[in-house]
């Protein structure tokens, strides 16, 4: 029998209002600090209580389709203000525009290397509410969402490093930016922030590293941070979010190196690829994984470039991760059990160019925060008018 004091959090939980004082209360100190680099790679902890999971196989439904944003580049990431009923989505600023404080239009080129992003608002239908341009930044691969009363406080990368474009790993000339390090801030419509500003809160959780992202459970008061450590290896941690918001790093309630998705059952490597990392998300115990290529993307495989991604099938593959344990959950496929994780979807299979693009925890109603939804994004449409898509899964499979 399921305790719903556990498996049910309560509606302060979804408004994040109440983490520091449970976490004081079990024992978490909130003293200020940084973690320690030696901390990262054990999964945590007794305070991840059982929580709902979502059945990565159960349909996935259209909730959004092909609506545009701000600027007419790639969608990059999205995530939901469930309590104001708001969708926030992050793609890299075009190029040809001329920003307040710039002498002249800047390239697409330029900007992606500078690491300009666009903040997209939109009502839950998909149409536009606002927008805000953020400078030197990062490429927007994650975004958190923080309503406070009427208001959205986005967590993203800051400090925008120019570095070798993932893309084209072959091509010198080919560049990109990753942040390093964490932005808090207010969505304003209409402005132009840029990274350094005056008051604009940043944080580095663990000194010497980078490529930093977020992400925020809405339903338990969490943040979810992605980052590069000091030996190369991708990180997650999760934290308290009102501790991250003074912040206090020196308590992750999880932390875990990123598991490495290859081959798949059924999906093999030879024919599929390596599918990269287009998002995350995070509630309760679970870590939620997006993998995929854009249709027609080839990879280099023996000796032949293969087209990894099949136009009306695709590579995107999500994955669930128990983060006190850091395992796949449910376990891997075994010749006598059908393959359930990572999952193939063929989500919005019907757009023409289809590129997964982000993950977001929808919660409908409130005052349930433990009936929540994940929505994926895709981004499609023609170079130069690029569209976003989200489609989402409902089922839960409750903690037994």
């Amino acid at each position: 029998m399921t305790d719903d004091r556990i498996s049910r959090p309560s509606r302060r939980s979804l408004l994040a209002l109440g983490g520091a004082g449970a976490l004081t209360a079990a024992g978490v100190s909130m003293s200020a600090g940084t973690a320690s680099a030696a901390d990262h790679a054990t999964p945590a902890s007794s305070l991840l209580v059982p929580s709902p999971r979502l059945d990565l196989n159960s349909a996935s439904d259209k909730w959004i389709r092909e609506k545009p944003l701000r600027d007419s580049t790639i969608l990059q990431s999205f995530g939901y203000d469930n309590a104001n009923g708001h969708i926030y989505l992050a793609q890299v600023t075009q190029g040809g525009l001329k920003l307040a404080g710039e002498s002249a239009a800047v390239s697409a080129t330029d900007r992606n290397r500078n690491g300009d992003l666009t903040i997209t608002k939109w009502d839950m239908s998909g149409n536009t509410l606002g927008y805000m341009y953020l400078r030197g930044f990062g490429h927007g691969m994650g975004i958190g969402v923080e309503p406070a009363g009427g208001t959205a406080y986005l967590w993203t990368e800051t400090d925008g490093q120019e570095v070798p474009d993932p893309v084209h790993p072959d091509d010198p000339t080919r560049t990109t930016s990753r942040g390093r390090r964490l932005a808090r801030f207010p969505f304003v419509n209409g402005k132009v922030l840029d990274h350094g500003s005056a008051g604009l809160a940043t944080y580095q959780p663990v000194p010497g590293t980078s490529r930093y992202t977020a992400s925020v459970d809405p339903v338990y008061g969490r943040l979810a941070i992605r980052f590069r450590d000091t030996d190369g290896a991708f990180v997650f941690q999760v934290h308290d979010l009102d501790l991250a918001r003074l912040g206090v790093w020196t308590q992750p309630l999880a932390s875990l190196r990123e598991p490495n998705i290859t081959a798949v059952a059924g999906w093999p490597l030879t024919t599929y690829g390596k599918p990269f990392l287009q998002g995350y998300a995070v509630v309760g115990r679970y870590l939620y994984l997006l993998h995929g290529n854009s249709y027609n993307s080839t990879q280099k495989i023996g000796d032949q470039n293969v087209v990894v991604s099949q136009p009306g099938v695709g590579n995107t593959f999500i994955t669930s991760v128990n983060l006190t344990t850091g395992a796949l959950d449910p376990a891997p496929p075994t010749p006598f059990k059908e393959t359930v994780n990572p999952a193939h979807t063929a989500a919005a299979y019907t757009l023409d160019y289809r590129e997964p693009e982000g993950l977001g925890v929808y919660v409908p109603n409130p005052a349930q925060p433990g009936v929540f939804r994940i929505g994926m994004g895709f981004a499609s449409g023609d170079t130069g008018a690029r569209v976003a898509t989200i489609y989402g899964k409902a089922g839960l499979v409750q903690p037994s």
